[in-house]
């Protein structure tokens, strides 16, 4: 399932979108909203996917070794890495048949580079020793080679960006569900995906409510904002810093199931990541009046049987 933050985060990028624009109605917004929402998912997919066509592109390396007059076993034995690892078909097994518009071929050009990095690990030495290794190591091992990549290779990153800007955005929460899915992987074969959001899933469903109710309420909550904020001007409020404070404002009063201590928090940590040095601070003193003038006034009324967290 696609990160509650993460979603936050597109709605956000949707809600900038249609103030840019000269539209009224937030229809387009929504559907271009849940095209991201999919898009995220089907790049998860396609980065999972990544060991397999690895594996098939230093197959083909090691073809063309075998047909040497003076074939180099030890060579043909470190293109093996990854075919020997029944994990990654189980993997690729998975993700075949969704639909997606990545293609690894686009960075086949960068697949050397990234085997001569892994070559160099111990890790990689002492999985080569093995035929078959046991799952618990396959599943090691490929822990270790998306945490290195993601977390560590400025080029990596930069190569995915090339051929989906987002990643930037996307990064940690595929990340982790990428090691969520490897982590479920079984002896037997069994795999378990992250959930596909579809029209009528939660996320998506929650994404377009908090657009919309964002969007039609642009006013009022300019009107409240300024009732706690001394000078008002929303020309002198960054852009990002105002819209986010009007998602949260419809989180406190649309988003009956959301802790507002979930909510606060959500934001203040996309504030830190998306606008300016300062924004943090001030939004969280925005914030932080309005609740406790809305509480006050009995506008806030959070319900539900164990309110969601995140």
């Amino acid at each position: 399932m696609i990160s509650r933050r993460l979603v936050r985060i597109k709605t956000l990028q949707a809600l900038y979108a249609w103030q840019q624009g000269d539209e009224k109605s937030t229809s387009i917004q929504e559907e271009r909203l849940f095209e991201r929402i999919h898009e995220s998912y089907e790049f998860y997919q396609f980065l999972l996917d990544l060991p397999y066509h690895f594996a098939q592109y230093l197959q083909s390396k090691a073809q063309l070794e075998q047909a040497k007059f003076y074939p180099d076993q030890n060579k043909i034995r470190e293109y093996g890495l990854f075919t020997r690892m029944p994990l990654v078909r189980y993997l690729h097994r998975e993700v075949e048949n969704g639909h997606t518009n990545f293609q690894w071929s686009d960075l086949e050009i960068n697949f050397d580079n990234w085997f001569n990095i892994i070559q160099e690990w111990q890790e990689t030495k002492e999985i080569n020793i093995f035929d078959e290794p046991e799952m618990e190591l396959q599943k090691s091992y490929l822990k270790l080679f998306f945490d290195y990549f993601i977390d560590q290779s400025e080029d990596f990153n930069n190569s995915l960006e090339e051929v989906y800007p987002q990643w930037s955005d996307d990064d940690p929460y595929t990340h982790r569900e990428i090691i969520k899915t490897i982590e479920s992987a079984k002896a037997n074969g069994s795999v378990t995906l992250s959930t596909e959001p579809t029209l009528n899933a939660e996320e998506v469903v929650f994404a377009k409510n908090l657009l919309r109710k964002t969007a039609t309420s642009s006013q009022a909550y300019e009107q409240q904002i300024s009732e706690v904020t001394s000078n008002w001007d929303p020309q002198r409020i960054a852009t990002i810093d105002l819209l986010i404070i009007k998602l949260t404002l419809s989180e406190f009063l649309h988003m009956k199931e959301i802790p507002v201590k979930v909510t606060i928090n959500e934001y203040l940590e996309i504030t830190k990541n998306y606008s300016t040095p300062n924004s943090s601070k001030f939004v969280n003193g925005i914030l932080d009046k309005l609740r406790m003038v809305l509480d006050d006034q009995g506008l806030i009324k959070k319900e539900g049987r164990g309110l969601r967290e995140k």
